[in-house]
Formats: C-alpha cells, sequence, structure tokens
C-alpha cells in the first residue's frame, strides 16, 4: 500500500461519552464508539507521514495490537471514505506552475472523494487557459468578474455600456466613489489587473440590445462559457443572450436576486446537448406589448442590497467552476433553483417538464 495522509480537512471532535466524531468533505461524519484512543493514535501516526509498513510497529508501542490484514482493511476503508489519501505532495509542480497563488483551491479540490491534488492541478489549469464572458457588470456582475479574477482565470471578456454612479459604490464590489463617471468597464480592467495580474481583460463599452446584438456577438464569439449578470433589457436581455450563445454555441448561465429576498439560479444551457432558453421558458408566455402592461412597468425601480448581489454570484460562480473544471455535476442543467432567505426555503424547478 503507497504511503498515506489525512485529509487535509480532516477534522475530529471527542463528546463527553468518549465517541468519536470524523469529518471529512463530501461525506457524512463518521462516528466510533468503541475503540477510540486506538483511532485516534492511528490517525496522528498517519499524520506523522510515517510508512505504512511502520503503523503496526507503531501502534504495538503504545499498547495496540492489531493483526497487518486487519489494519489494512481499517486503511482501505478510510481511503474510500475519503478519511484518508494517497500521499501526494505537489508543492514543487505549484512552484513550477506559478500556482501558489491559488494553493488553497488546489488542495481543497484535493479533498474531495477520489479526487487528489494532482487533478486539482489539472482543475487549476483549465481555470487558468479558459476564457469567460461576462454580460453586464453592475451589482451581480462586479461580483463575477471579481470572484473569477481571484481564482485566476485566463480571459475576461466584458460587457456594459454604464458609468459608476454614487449608489454603485454600496452595492457593486468593483467601485469607489473616486470612480464616479467612470465608464464601469475600464474601472472593472483596473480591478481585475490589481487582483490577478495574469489575467487578460478585453472591454466592450455599449448597453447590450437588439440592434447591436451582432456586434456583441462577434466580441463574445471566441470565449468558452458566457454568464448573464445584466438586467436590461427588461423582460428581452435573457433571451437576447440566448440567441447570441446559440449562434456562437456557447454554454451559458442565468441567475439573479430578485423580489427583495431571493434568488434564482439557472437554467445553464449547453449548446447540442440542452434545450436553448426560448425553448425551456418560452418568451411568448407573456404579452409585453401591451401599453398599459408597458406604461406600469415603466414605473419599475430596481432597488437591491448588497448581499443578494454577492449571494447569487457566488452560487452562480460555484456552478460555472463545476463546468469549467468537471470536479462535480453540474446542479442547473434545465433546471433552475429558487431560494428565499427570509426563511431559508429551496425550491427546485425541472425546466423541462
Amino acid at each position: 500500500m503507497n504511503n498515506l495522509t489525512t485529509n487535509r480537512n480532516l477534522q475530529v471532535h471527542l463528546t463527553k461519552e468518549k465517541h468519536l466524531f470524523i469529518s471529512v468533505a463530501g461525506i457524512d461524519g463518521i462516528e466510533y464508539d468503541k475503540n477510540v484512543s486506538f483511532y485516534l493514535n492511528l490517525l496522528k501516526i498517519i499524520q506523522d507521514n510515517q510508512e505504512v509498513s511502520s503503523y503496526s510497529k507503531l501502534l504495538m508501542k503504545k499498547g495496540f495490537d492489531i493483526d497487518l490484514d486487519d489494519l489494512y482493511d481499517l486503511l482501505q476503508q478510510w481511503l474510500d471514505l475519503n478519511i484518508l489519501k494517497k500521499e501526494n505532495d505537489c508543492s514543487q509542480k505549484l512552484i513550477d506552475l506559478g500556482f501558489e497563488k491559488y494553493d488553497r483551491q488546489i488542495k481543497n479540490f484535493g479533498t474531495l472523494p477520489n479526487l487528489t491534488e494532482q487533478d486539482g492541478i489539472a482543475f487549476q489549469q483549465k481555470i487558468s487557459t479558459s476564457t469567460i464572458g461576462v454580460l453586464g457588470v453592475g451589482g451581480v456582475g462586479s461580483y463575477i468578474v471579481q470572484g473569477l479574477a481571484s481564482i485566476g482565470i485566463g480571459e475576461l471578456k466584458i460587457v456594459d455600456g454604464d458609468i459608476v454612479e454614487l449608489s454603485n459604490t454600496s452595492r457593486q464590489i468593483l467601485y469607489r466613489e473616486h470612480d464616479i463617471g467612470k465608464s464601469k468597464v475600464s474601472v472593472a480592467k483596473e480591478q481585475v489587473a490589481l487582483i490577478s495580474p495574469k489575467t487578460k481583460v478585453d472591454i466592450l463599452n455599449v448597453f447590450v440590445n437588439n440592434k447591436n446584438m451582432d456586434e456583441v456577438s462577434r466580441f463574445f464569439e471566441d470565449i468558452d462559457f458566457l454568464i448573464l449578470s445584466a438586467d436590461t433589457p427588461r423582460g428581452e436581455i435573457e433571451y437576447i443572450t440566448d440567441r447570441i450563445a446559440t449562434k456562437n454555441q456557447l454554454p451559458w448561465i442565468t441567475f439573479a436576486p430578485f423580489g427583495f429576498s431571493k434568488i434564482f439560479l439557472g437554467p445553464l444551457i449547453v449548446p447540442n446537448e440542452t434545450k436553448t432558453l426560448k425553448d425551456l421558458i418560452p418568451q411568448d408566455t407573456f404579452i409585453e406589448n401591451n401599453e398599459l402592461v408597458k406604461k406600469i412597468n415603466e414605473n419599475f425601480y430596481p432597488t437591491i442590497m448588497d448581499p443578494y448581489n454577492g449571494m447569487a454570484a457566488k452560487m452562480a460562480l460555484v456552478e460555472v467552476i463545476k463546468f469549467i473544471t468537471g470536479y462535480g455535476d453540474v446542479s442547473v442543467i434545465n433546471k433552475r433553483i429558487l431560494i428565499d432567505t427570509n426563511t431559508w426555503e429551496i425550491e427546485h424547478y425541472d425546466l423541462e417538464n
């Protein structure tokens, strides 16, 4: 058996009743109510990076006598439960690849069941060579851009025609009061350079609409994934994005906070694998050309509070990272998740049915 180490996020807890609880990523906690001292000593021996062949002798020194086959069976069980990992020091490779900055997220991938830190490095390489388009860099979009830069995305292509206003500085994380009057995309580019100097950023300073959709489509034609984080033109922006993504054969995701306390996430749409948005949620479900409807909706005023922008963006980024790296299954393929922070109720909608 190869040399072993404990999972990096392993934690143990001892109750007053002398029960041992072991917790690691990806599984429910494990409880032992017998031989607790033996298990604790074995975990500490493994943590000290002793060779597997020495475990039995070291345990005997501590007063524990265990059959070698039984010991190996337990070690294999702990490997299967993700409590243990095969020893795999990637420190030098992180340095060689220039990934030391991403040490924690690479090792975080490695804590998952059936994954190693080598897998984490492979995932980071996918992140660092991916190009992501971001349509809208306001409330949720600024969090999206900051988050993508923080994980070391290779290239960003950002579209927005807005300028920074005072009210933006309380709920759009990239902007400060000294940025007021500047274009959002230019400030976003400056901020990305501070967060992740290696990330390339291209910007297009326009508001997307039906008239300039072809221009925006050309700007996004060579990206790997498109994130919709704009909310105008209202009632149309998702379908404009759907057409851009379909034309360029781009996977994309839609999400947003709404109704004060709610956030919807998804669907994530993949060309030739899933239905388009217009097929999942037909645009003609609502009659938008009624004059009274238009006049009433002209009075709509977008209100928001910063935590909802951040939550919505981070939820979407989890799904985007799953898709880019393949570390886990995307949860919103042809689906929509709705969370209400007033009650923390979560609802799942299958949009195909």
